[in-house]
């Protein structure tokens, strides 16, 4: 499993969007102060052969730099109201829209998913609700492009159950600690991808998709496997 974090001091990243501003407290960490008249997007790249992605809110580029393969970014202030989401290639090109409707204090996850030939945006809804003492959320995505439903399984715990191409289980709280993952084919019970160790820290809140391809075309070694987000 690759790691990507999206802490508070991402959250102060500037977009073209729109601008807020961050405060380091005593502890020399960082702490948000929210704007009630904006959303928040983290933007993702988890489409397997796109290439580097330009993402766009109406005709606002949203990262100053191309986003690569399972590159993520976030999370950024949004105008509200209706805005069409767009992703680009390095030639300027639109490849892929998805219209979303923005409302005030909304987090919000938008992939872009499947093969370059049918890339697509979707958009997800976050939760950034604090967990309980010793506990942290999860949430998993399936957007491997070839694979079936899955399973999302640990030892004596179940995270996901027959999850489609594009499903995303909701923000689940769990214990912390350290845990084996298994994805398994919900219908045969094949294992097509396991990792151990995964740990989950007390207040925290994350979001594991699946990735890559269960059987990779020829000239791609980008096999099935999961790309964890910290969103908080």
């Amino acid at each position: 499993m690759n790691f990507k974090f999206l802490s508070k001091m991402a959250l102060c990243v500037g977009a073209a969007i729109s601008f807020t501003s961050c405060d380091i407290d005593d502890d020399g960490g960082y702490y948000y102060q929210p704007d009630p008249n904006v959303a928040y997007g983290v933007i993702v790249n988890a489409s397997p052969n796109s290439g580097d992605l330009f993402f766009y809110a109406d005709a606002n580029q949203v990262n100053n730099t191309a986003l690569a393969y399972t590159g993520a970014e976030g999370y950024y202030n949004f105008r509200l109201g209706n805005r069409q989401l767009s992703v680009k290639n390095l030639n300027g090109e639109t490849i892929a829209t998805d219209s979303i409707t923005l409302t005030a204090g909304q987090y919000f996850s938008t992939f872009a998913v499947n093969t370059f030939e049918n890339i697509e945006l979707v958009t997800y809804t976050d939760s950034l609700d604090y967990p309980a003492p010793n506990r942290a959320y999860v949430r998993f995505i399936n957007l491997s492009p070839d694979a079936p439903a899955i399973d999302v399984v640990g030892v004596n715990a179940t995270f996901a159950e027959d999850l489609e191409f594009k499903e995303a289980t909701s923000f689940t709280e769990v214990p912390t600690g350290s845990y084996d993952l298994s994805y398994k084919n919900s219908e045969t019970g094949e294992v097509l991808f396991s990792e151990t160790a995964v740990n989950f820290y007390a207040g925290r809140i994350y979001t594991i998709y699946t990735k890559g391809y269960v059987t990779p075309p020829a000239g791609s070694n980008d096999t099935f496997s999961s790309e964890l987000l910290r969103n908080y």
